[in-house]
């Protein structure tokens, strides 16, 4: 558990802590019942500022409360009004940060749908974006479209790739060697084969593979989605299946 985690953690404690209380008739209590709990509450308050400041730079001040009485004994008496500004504070905190949490996740989902496009030289990679942007109604990503902001092609790889988590490479004939007897797909779409296999998980990358094109033997165990040339919506079908599961 992180520390923001433990933090929350805490203060969902002593919310119910100071909530099972038991105040007298009159709804007072004797400060030594209080005193550590209140304590807990300004440190625990102080941190969560600190950690999250995004959320409550604008947390109102709250005061430590005063006794409103003596015992005979000299200890301090608590009256529940006093405490119960505390309560509705740990309120407050504990709502904001769930509801801040909820848009976490909404974006969490958003990325995971989002599909990184891969391709070499070949232009068939637009007809998947419009497949899958127009059809599927699923947002896609291309490297080349992204601005280079002065980064290298691998550092932009690295951040643009925090902003998807499903890639489909498109494996085409760009690269025809030994007298034309062997044809490949471009270096980078092999590099990126591997990038995204570490990046995303086995279950979360597909190949769209040209037919003839080499398939390199350490991807040979790799499920992959042939088509003939020039016509990569034949795999469309296959693919639609391969992505039922992440759009559900």
């Amino acid at each position: 558990m992180d520390k923001i985690a433990i933090i929350f953690a805490k203060l969902a404690g002593l919310q119910k802590t100071l909530r099972s209380l038991q105040w007298s008739r009159r709804g007072s209590l004797l400060g030594s019942s209080v005193d550590p709990y209140l304590k807990q509450f300004f440190e625990l308050r102080e941190k969560v500022k600190k950690e999250l400041p995004e959320l409550f730079d604008d947390l109102s001040e709250i005061k430590y409360p005063e006794p409103s009485d003596k015992a005979s004994s000299g200890k301090p008496i608590y009256s529940k009004f006093r405490i119960n500004p505390i309560m509705d504070n740990i309120d407050y905190i504990l709502e904001v940060r769930s509801n801040s949490r909820i848009g976490e996740k909404k974006n969490e989902r958003s990325i995971h749908k989002r599909i990184f496009i891969s391709h070499g030289r070949s232009q068939e990679w637009f007809k998947l974006q419009a497949y899958l942007e127009k059809d599927l109604k699923l947002d896609t990503l291309e490297l080349a479209q992204e601005a280079h902001l002065g980064r290298s092609i691998m550092q932009k790889l690295n951040d643009e790739s925090k902003k998807c988590g499903y890639a489909i490479i498109v494996m085409t004939g760009d690269d025809i060697i030994e007298n034309g007897k062997e044809i490949r797909a471009r270096e980078n779409v092999l590099h990126e084969i591997g990038f995204f296999q570490g990046k995303y998980g086995l279950g979360n990358i597909c190949l769209l593979h040209e037919e003839s094109v080499n398939i390199p033997s350490n991807i040979h165990g790799l499920g992959y989605i042939p088509f003939p040339k020039d016509t990569i919506e034949a795999s469309f079908g296959a693919l639609f299946r391969e992505l039922k599961y992440m759009m559900n």
